[in-house]
């Protein structure tokens, strides 16, 4: 149901609606009472209301569904900024607040979300964290970080995570590590791999005169 008192501005809605295969418009009003008689035959599952209205305030109309424990969400359409409104909107559960002048893109985004939350509402019986705040629009909580892997301590990682980071410039080597941590070479080349695997550091081969090539290991994520 659209309630709007400018018959400049029904039309338009209407059609937005319309449009909509999910959406069937079953009555335009231009006031509260109008409002308020079609809502005796029939209860709409969604009202696109005006705050500003002949004979009062689309909140007034709001708060008239919500007593009469008719179970139908509100989209706002108003020219009304006001935080104090905006606040008092949020208050009584509107679904979306729309400000005028009217963005038909933004009131088609709104309508194609409450098909969404609906359909999501319907289709499951539970929802966890992530899919609750999807709904209601809020920001998601940041993926929790992955741990290290086994043989890799939190402790023994910082330190030679802060030397190599100290010194981006120089090439560390493995028996160098362990002499500097007093480590033994075992765990140093583990604590070494660990952080090429995860592109921090970078490895250079040196060939001697003889034997196997000293790998050579340095800094390469950021600076702090």
């Amino acid at each position: 149901m659209i309630v709007e008192d400018d018959r400049r501005i029904n039309p338009i809605v209407e059609s937005v609606v319309s449009q909509r295969a999910a959406f069937e418009v079953m009555g335009v009003a231009e006031s509260l009472a109008e409002a308020r008689t079609l809502l005796l035959g029939e209860v709409p599952d969604l009202l696109l209301v005006d705050m500003s209205l002949p004979d009062g305030d689309g909140l007034e109309l709001v708060r008239y569904c919500r007593q009469q424990g008719m179970a139908c969400d509100v989209i706002v359409i108003t020219a009304s900024r006001s935080t104090e409104v905006i606040q008092a909107a949020m208050q009584e559960g509107v679904f979306d607040y729309i400000v005028k002048p009217l963005r038909l893109a933004r009131i088609a985004q709104s309508l194609e979300h409450f098909v969404e939350v609906k359909a999501t509402l319907q289709r499951q019986a539970e929802l966890d964290q992530h899919s609750i705040d999807s709904l209601l629009g809020r920001p998601t909580a940041p993926a929790p970080q992955r741990g290290t892997p086994k043989g890799i301590d939190e402790v023994t990682l910082r330190a030679v995570t802060e030397l190599l980071r100290a010194a981006p410039d120089e090439g560390f080597t493995i028996e160098r590590i362990a002499t500097e941590l007093t480590i033994g070479r075992t765990t140093a080349r583990r604590y070494l791999e660990y952080l090429e695997a995860e592109q921090l550091l970078s490895l250079e081969l040196n060939y001697g005169t003889r034997g196997r090539p000293e790998r050579v290991f340095r800094w390469c994520g950021t600076a702090a």
